[in-house]
């Protein structure tokens, strides 16, 4: 159950690349935009509002470009907003069609909304952002001249939900199977897998967009000892209590994972070295009971791989034991 609740929470890694979701989401506005310029060259209802149309359809595609353009640099934090302007862009576009039928036809696109908040977004997100697409569709369906007996106003509408349904669900299991297979089931977070991942697209997105980046190893100190004298089950209660209390102590944007047995590795993408600092301290000192942790950490620098920075953070964490355990050490940078 508790397991169940962190991943309602949305503690779960982002589960696909930053850009990856910057390219999806110009894809659907530039497609959506397109779209609708295609429609006012092909027979349409007299009913529909060309003045918005051409709005829409000349907006909508260069918002999609710049968003490509931005991908690797758009904040996480920026994609529910952008993705809430597409839902009032959908609804706006069912309130001037005129027509019932017309407008059952544009909430059609209320199907991308829900298709990438399944995919991109935290379970409680996606449920946000679904709500707020029911509740403007249901919004403007009620507002519409109820007069029009066209059979596609009553179709329509259960047509939608339908498909808006169906495939929500079967995104939702295709993203949840993915995450499941990059999640350590121990301890929530990121595993072996998952990291892998993560660390590629930090670096990759770190290279193109010329930003900041910290990778850091941390140790349980005296692991083996807590194994040995107090049983393996005792062992894996401390590693579920440590990153417990290191993942709220992350920002929006960074990472955990486990890299195997009682190591862990925390990615800090867009960090400087002393905000890097001021969270890894955190994070060491964040430990329960008797727990104490060392931690090596390494700044990305202009030519790093992602082994090249894992191997240096890795050298730091061995400084930090050599030097007694229960600190944080650097990796030197030539």
């Amino acid at each position: 159950m508790t397991g169940f609740l962190a991943w309602l929470r949305g503690g779960r890694p982002f589960p696909y690349p930053r850009h990856t979701a910057g390219s999806a989401m110009a894809m659907f506005y530039f497609a959506g935009g397109l779209t609708i310029l295609l429609i006012l060259l092909l027979p349409h209802p007299a009913t529909l509002d060309i003045g918005v149309m051409l709005v829409i359809g000349g907006v909508s595609p260069l918002l999609g470009l710049a968003i490509l353009r931005l991908r690797f640099r758009l904040a996480t934090s920026a994609y529910p907003w952008l993705l809430v302007v597409g839902t009032g862009i959908v609804t706006v576009l069912m309130a001037t069609a005129g027509s019932r039928s017309a407008s059952g036809s544009f909430s059609f696109f209320y199907t991308w909304i829900v298709i990438y908040a399944l995919l991109f977004f935290s379970p409680v997100s996606a449920a946000a952002q679904v709500g707020v697409a029911a509740a403007a569709y249901l919004t403007v369906w009620v507002s519409l001249d109820p007069s029009e007996t066209n059979i596609g106003s009553t179709l329509e509408p259960v047509i939608l939900v339908s498909v808006i349904g169906t495939t929500g669900l079967v995104v939702r299991m295709l993203s949840r199977a993915r995450e499941v297979s990059e999640i350590d089931s121990l301890t929530g977070v990121a595993n072996r897998r998952g990291l892998d991942r993560l660390l590629d697209s930090a670096v990759e997105e770190t290279t193109a967009a010329q930003r900041t980046l910290v990778v850091a190893m941390i140790d349980i100190d005296h692991f083996k000892s807590i194994n040995d004298m107090r049983g393996h089950a005792a062992g894996d209660q401390v590693l579920e209590c440590c990153t417990r209390a290191w993942r709220p102590l992350l920002r929006l944007g960074d990472s955990l994972a486990r890299f195997g047995g009682d190591e862990f590795v925390a990615v800090l993408p867009g960090c400087s070295r002393s905000d890097a600092e001021d969270i890894l301290e955190r994070l060491r000192v964040a430990a329960p009971d008797d727990i104490t942790c060392s931690v090596g950490a390494a700044l990305w620098q202009p030519g790093d791989t992602v082994s090249m920075l894992v191997g240096r953070a890795d050298v730091a964490l061995y400084q930090a034991k050599n030097l007694g355990r229960n600190r944080l050490a650097w990796a030197f940078i030539a």
